[in-house]
């Protein structure tokens, strides 16, 4: 019988992992100065140690290094930010397109996510609602029934997770945002095509908009 072999847990997987808890919860804005003498000095750790998770982090993408400006969360510019957003938007109406075309449409892909996001909401974890609005829109962007353009879309989302969490705290309106992908839903289940793809675009304009404050 084979054994799958498990990750040993290290001090440099302990510190990436607090490090991301704080990163995907909005607490560093994208920028963010993060050199390693200051989180030696915050956790305690060895400086090999935080070297290595920082580079943990580096390869997910949470974190950028350059010779001029060192270590610092990965920033957006506002140029990449409309990339983003008009990739998202024919990824996600190609895909909602696609599930419009079944009677009734299904939708319990995107009910299950507005219920993960109003738990996050009541509890007050900005980091859990941000991961549900994630798969709320990639259930939309799967709907294509295409795998290169979900990773692809996926790719596009994970850019925005720092700018999510920081855009999702600003708001200050937890259940707003809840409310907003409730609405989605509802009109994708009875309105037109015509009428549902205007709702999801004017909500990744509305969103584009939030982001770009944080940006």
């Amino acid at each position: 019988m084979s054994v799958v072999p498990l990750r040993r847990i290290t001090a440099a997987t302990a510190i990436a992992a607090e490090l991301r808890e704080a990163l995907l919860s909005g607490v560093f804005a994208p920028g963010t100065p993060l050199p390693a003498d200051l989180v030696v000095g915050e956790t305690g750790a060895n400086a090999a140690a935080v070297r290595e998770a920082l580079a943990e982090l580096e390869r997910d993408g949470l974190l950028v290094h350059s010779l001029h400006r060192g270590v610092e969360v990965a920033p957006i510019t506002r140029d990449e930010l409309r990339d983003i957003y008009a990739a998202r938007r024919v990824y996600e109406v190609a895909g909602l397109r696609t599930m419009l075309r079944q009677r009734p449409v299904d939708v319990s892909w995107l009910t299950a996510a507005i219920e993960r996001m109003g738990e996050a909401a009541i509890a007050g974890n900005e980091r859990a609602l941000v991961e549900a609005d994630m798969a709320f829109h990639l259930a939309i962007v799967a709907a294509a029934g295409s795998r290169r353009v979900t990773r692809a879309a996926q790719g596009a989302l994970m850019e925005l997770r720092l700018v999510l969490s920081v855009a999702d705290r600003a708001t200050d309106d937890l259940f707003g945002l809840v409310a907003d992908h409730q609405h989605l839903v509802d009109v994708f289940g009875s309105a037109p095509v015509r009428t549902s793809v205007k709702a999801l675009e004017a909500h990744l304009v509305h969103g584009e908009q939030l982001a770009a404050s944080a940006v």
